[in-house]
């Protein structure tokens, strides 16, 4: 009796066995979708709607800025006022790469001081008319010594002290922008020390076509050429404003 009670028990555990509905994969691999790697793709994905969020609105001496990007501190930079390191993901992004840019070439430089961009939700600053939108960006200049009170304050470039080198790399990296959507639009720079930094680069090469791109020198001050142009007290830094993007429709 105990042998057929036990042959039966087997019987019914097979029966419910088969009943039950067969999964689909293992456990491990179903645990596997919930993995680090899978959510950092998933983040990069809708990454873009994010980024897209920022606004540049007006004009950079009667507008504000949303949702703003944030230029990070880094090596070999520094932001003199971290409160005003804000403007549109495209400033951040191109004042950021050619800084770095410059950086990477020129790696036995002195420490850049980067001034002002705008504040967290753009509008008026102190000491400017303009960086009101999200789109002005004040970058200190490149020195054969590193200038008493520089980085802290910017310093009055000559052509005993400026090196040109490294700083034609940094008004390159930031005119050559002036092709894309969100670059830069126009650069301001005292005439004269446009006329170092030109004076070098003909002399090392760079073609008459780039210079003409890049200068208004040695056209005058007055004239319409070149993305950098003459603007008074602009000896001790260039001030580079970058274009109203496409999709920046309330942006003048």
């Amino acid at each position: 009796m105990r042998m057929f009670a036990l042959v039966a028990v087997i019987l019914s555990l097979a029966t419910v066995s088969e009943a039950r509905p067969r999964r689909h994969g293992s456990t491990k691999k179903r645990v596997a979708v919930d993995t680090p790697a899978r959510r950092e793709i998933t983040s990069t994905k809708r990454e873009p709607t994010v980024r897209n969020r920022d606004r540049s609105i007006g004009a950079p001496w009667s507008g504000r800025l949303t949702a703003p990007a944030r230029l990070p501190r880094g090596e070999g930079y520094v932001i003199r006022r971290p409160a005003r390191a804000f403007g549109t993901r495209d400033t951040v992004d191109h004042v950021h790469d050619a800084v770095t840019n410059t950086l990477e070439a020129f790696p036995k430089v002195h420490v850049l001081a980067i001034g002002d961009l705008s504040a967290e939700s753009g509008g008026q600053i102190t000491e400017h008319h303009s960086h009101q939108s999200g789109r002005d960006a004040d970058l200190g200049l490149f020195y054969k010594t590193k200038p008493a009170g520089y980085p802290a304050s910017f310093a009055r470039a000559t052509e005993a002290n400026l090196d040109a080198a490294a700083t034609w790399k940094l008004v390159w990296e930031l005119a050559k922008t002036s092709t894309e959507d969100g670059g830069a639009q126009i650069m301001f720079l005292d005439y004269n020390v446009q006329g170092i930094i030109y004076r070098w680069a003909k002399g090392h090469d760079v073609s008459a076509k780039r210079l003409d791109r890049v200068f208004q020198y040695p056209n005058g001050r007055d004239s319409a050429t070149g993305v950098v142009r003459h603007f008074p007290n602009h000896d001790n830094h260039v001030h580079v404003r970058f274009k109203c993007r496409d999709r920046d429709t309330s942006c003048r």
